[in-house]
């Protein structure tokens, strides 16, 4: 045997699940919004407002989960395990491998991580018998634990049995060139991005220059009943509409904010790309920074 096999997770569970909240969130952000925009202004404005905001950011850690179910895979080979999901990258060579088994053979059933969800079973727990172990999983009905020489996998094939069969057939050929070992990280990716010092002054300020034109807008709509947002060809103001509506820019401000944020975020992972990043994460500064200049010429 020397060609790579790739196993899946099972994956239409856990993306329904997924689809279904986003739909949710979605819905819920929408109802917020519709609330905010019949809102006077003041605090029950800001309320509305800030709790849009909270199932908004829901969605891009959402999506990830979704994304990194989509494109995980685990790829057994004469050599090794390599194992994907997400920013999450695992290589093992096979000859540190110790053993493969179902959790059945255990006497203490696995403690499934914290805030766990179909198709997301990810984390770290702890076993009398194991010690610490890491799953890497779509669904408790298909585990499989990978012992190694330095640390526990808790994997979930779709096709359990054969993974195991023939992840153990693998490891009694052994390999004279196993493949060299390999550990990439979420939280690792995230510090990486922090400790860079323009993502550290231009993400923040992105965030302050929206939080600033929301409490602009905020301040604005209680003193005026009709505001006009535009101009006609002929350079004329348009007719007045209910002040509410300049809420439409904060709304814009904090989704072109979120789409610098996650495209930069992403793009930040090949130095190569590092610059596009930045213009990524500038636009988030400089487009709030816009509207706030257009509320402010609303206002004249």
């Amino acid at each position: 045997m020397t060609g790579a096999q790739k196993f899946l997770p099972k994956r239409r569970p856990g993306l329904i699940f997924h689809a279904a909240l986003i739909i949710l969130v979605l819905a819920g952000v929408t109802f917020l919004l519709l609330m905010a925009f019949g809102q006077p202004g003041g605090l029950s404005l800001i309320l509305y407002l800030a709790g849009a905001l909270l199932l908004l950011a829901t969605l891009p850690f959402l999506a990830y989960r979704g994304y990194a179910l989509l494109h995980a895979y685990y790829e057994l080979e004469r050599d090794g395990l390599r194992i994907r999901w997400g920013l999450r990258s695992l290589d093992i060579p096979i000859t540190e491998v110790e053993w493969v088994r179902p959790p059945e053979d255990l006497l203490i059933p696995l403690k499934i991580p914290g805030f766990s969800t179909p198709g997301a079973i990810l984390g770290e727990s702890s076993h009398p018998d194991l010690g610490n172990i890491e799953f890497i999983a779509s669904s408790a009905q298909n585990l499989v634990i990978v012992a190694t020489m330095n640390q526990v996998v808790i994997l979930s094939p779709d096709e359990k049995d054969e993974f195991i069969q023939r992840f153990n057939r693998t490891i009694e050929m052994g390999s004279l060139s196993p493949i060299a070992p390999h550990s990439a990280v979420p939280a690792v990716f995230l510090r990486q991005v922090t400790s860079d010092r323009l993502a550290r002054v231009l993400i923040p300020l992105g965030f302050g220059l929206w939080f600033a034109l929301l409490v602009l807008v905020s301040i604005v709509i209680p003193g005026r009943s009709a505001i006009s947002i535009g101009y006609d060809p002929t350079g004329l103001p348009l007719e007045p509409v209910p002040a509410s509506r300049i809420l439409m820019l904060p709304i814009l401000g904090i989704l072109l904010y979120l789409v610098s944020l996650v495209g930069g975020a992403y793009i930040f992972r090949k130095d190569a790309t590092r610059p596009v990043s930045y213009l990524l994460w500038a636009g988030g500064v400089i487009a709030p920074f816009l509207l706030i200049v257009a509320t402010i010429l609303f206002l004249s």
